[in-house]
């Protein structure tokens, strides 16, 4: 097992060299060549932080408000956020009814490449609805199944420390392993990928600070348009959904 494995890793190790110098063609060419028409959709069972409010009286000021919010962003200047306007789809696909597409302001920090910041306002009713979501990638079917069961049975029957450490070798070498490989793909260092339920302390409070300023800053933007209505930004719920404490 030990040398299919070393193989393995010498044919990828291998592979992204050659593709590193262009001698020879992609495997697999991933995405679309044109980015711009890449269809997004954000799934309910990605999101895992949201929040939203409908807003009496805003009927209309969606773009507005988007471009206040992408303006409030960049006037922060935060380092390693890439801030970007996107089309996307709310929920499953439905191709019998037809997907409608809509405008969001998206912020992603390049330390964590999996999250995904989205901002949209959309009118409903002839009301304005105002939200957020904050999405991640999912892992596959089999891996998902996977992870669950090894935390449930972390849960059921707590290992010594030791144990531990060395249970999570593995899962540790392999992301070291497969940062090297993406590193050489895309010629420049790569982050390793994090889930969730993976983050570490130090992880929450970073990747916290960074959707902290983010919802202030759509707080920020709601609250400036709607003084100049003449609105009660007082009765707004500030309160948001989902794994990190924002402050």
């Amino acid at each position: 097992m030990g040398t299919i494995i070393f193989w393995i890793i010498v044919v990828i190790a291998g592979y992204a060299v050659l593709r590193k110098f262009k001698l020879i063609p992609k495997l697999i060419k991933v995405g679309w060549a044109d980015p711009s028409k890449r269809r997004h959709n954000i799934d309910e069972n990605s999101i895992v932080q949201e929040w939203s409010q409908l807003l009496l009286g805003m009927g209309g000021k969606g773009e507005e408000l988007l471009k206040s919010i992408a303006q409030k962003i960049q006037e922060l200047k935060l380092s390693g956020v890439t801030l970007s306007r996107k089309e996307a789809t709310l929920g499953r696909s439905n191709a019998t009814l037809g997907d409608r597409r809509h405008e969001f302001v998206s912020a992603m920090l390049d330390r964590y490449p999996d999250y995904e910041f989205w901002v949209g306002a959309i009118d409903r009713t002839g009301q304005l609805k105002v939200s957020w979501y904050l999405t991640v990638e999912l892992p596959g079917r089999v891996t998902g199944t996977l992870k669950a069961i090894n935390k449930a049975s972390r849960e059921t029957l707590p290992l010594p420390r030791v144990l531990n450490t060395l249970r999570l070798l593995p899962r540790t070498h392999g992301k070291m392993i497969a940062q090297k490989i993406n590193e050489k793909l895309a010629g420049k260092p790569v982050p390793i990928r994090v889930a969730p339920d993976e983050m570490t302390l130090d992880d929450k409070e970073e990747f916290g600070s960074f959707m902290t300023v983010m919802h202030q800053a759509v707080l920020d933007s709601v609250e400036g348009m709607m003084n100049s209505l003449n609105l009660d930004f007082s009765k707004v719920d500030k309160h948001t959904e989902g794994f990190i404490n924002l402050s």
